[in-house]
């Protein structure tokens, strides 16, 4: 992570002198766990067969039957496969049976 803060690797291509200079303070100002999480986002795998875990970064992640977590740091989202969203569509979440 030292060679890598002091490397060329904020994108400057298609990026103004500001927007490259806020992504390097923004990266040397993070402990190591946020920078990696820059580096490389984190997918965790919801399931109701399974405990959470992490999952690659693929579409073969994508199920019906699970929520997907994609955690970069800047931004979070969220995939609902086919079931899961039928579900919340339902309001089976508001049931206190399914809490």
């Amino acid at each position: 992570m030292f060679n890598l803060r002091r490397s060329q690797f904020v994108q400057v291509f298609n990026n103004s002198p500001d927007e490259t200079a806020y992504f390097r303070m923004l990266l040397n100002r993070e402990n190591i766990t946020s920078a990696a999480v820059m580096i490389q986002p984190s997918l965790i795998s919801y399931s109701f067969n399974s405990l959470p875990q992490p999952a690659l970064l693929d579409v073969a992640s994508i199920s019906a039957d699970r929520i997907l977590l994609l955690d970069a740091y800047f931004s979070i989202v969220i995939f609902h496969g086919m079931t899961i969203a039928q579900w919340r569509n339902m309001g089976y979440q508001s049931q206190p049976e399914h809490q």
